[in-house]
């Protein structure tokens, strides 16, 4: 069996049916246990946050995922790099300061107390680009866990753990190419070192170009773990 952390990011009212299709594939490959991260800060319904509490009714973890997920505004070189090469438009903590990064993760975290009564867990920036959050603000947040490109950061002693990373948001030639090359370096990491495997699905990825590899690594005998094991 695979340990892994199963997640699906962008959660937000215009994903909802990609998401109950991601989901349904992830029930058809016998994983029933998935962190969805929901992106707060956008027109949420009613029957939107019921469906929210229905999905984590039935098992799955609520994770908070930025803001708005998109940037207000692209400042620095190594934003337009990393706009460029990776994030887009959404890495929206990369060109703001510190106290701006915590006034928006404290941000989120209010949505989610005032919308479903609870505060998660996990916080993971979009585009996993945390920015520069000072370590002193990181032990004031209600998140107990930030997750990363390279793994996820315990809140309370700082501590960070390193872990193994697939994803499959292919909607070009480039990207194709280099997410092959990226998965197959880490599920090799994931079996040498005996590491949990983090795999990240995004909403259309079962439509796009490694949509196979998708659903080969879910039909893997897949044993779902949640964020929180790491913190025992």
């Amino acid at each position: 069996m695979i340990q892994a952390l199963v997640s699906i990011h962008d959660v937000m009212p215009a994903t909802m049916q990609p998401v109950r299709e991601l989901l349904e594939l992830c029930h058809e490959a016998a994983i029933d246990q998935t962190t969805l991260l929901v992106v707060p800060g956008l027109d949420w319904q009613p029957s939107q946050l019921a469906q929210l509490n229905e999905w984590e009714d039935a098992g799955h973890v609520i994770a908070a995922h930025g803001w708005r997920h998109q940037c207000q505004t692209v400042s620095s070189w190594y934003h337009h790099v990393h706009s460029w090469c990776l994030s887009r438009n959404v890495a929206e903590h990369l060109s703001l300061d510190p106290a701006e990064v915590y006034a928006l993760m404290r941000r989120s975290a209010d949505w989610f107390a005032d919308q479903r009564g609870t505060i998660p867990s996990l916080y993971v920036p979009p585009a996993w680009a945390l920015g520069r959050l000072l370590p002193k603000d990181m032990r004031q947040l209600p998140f107990q866990q930030i997750e990363t490109l390279t793994g996820v950061i315990d809140t309370g002693s700082l501590n960070r753990r390193k872990l193994p990373l697939m994803g499959f948001e292919a909607d070009n030639l480039l990207r194709t190419v280099s997410l092959r090359v990226f998965n197959a370096v880490n599920q090799t990491w994931s079996r040498w070192r005996g590491d949990i495997l983090r795999i990240a699905i995004h909403p259309w990825d079962h439509q796009l170009r490694l949509r196979a590899q998708l659903r080969h690594v879910l039909a893997s005998r897949i044993a779902p773990q949640r964020y929180d094991v790491l913190l025992s």
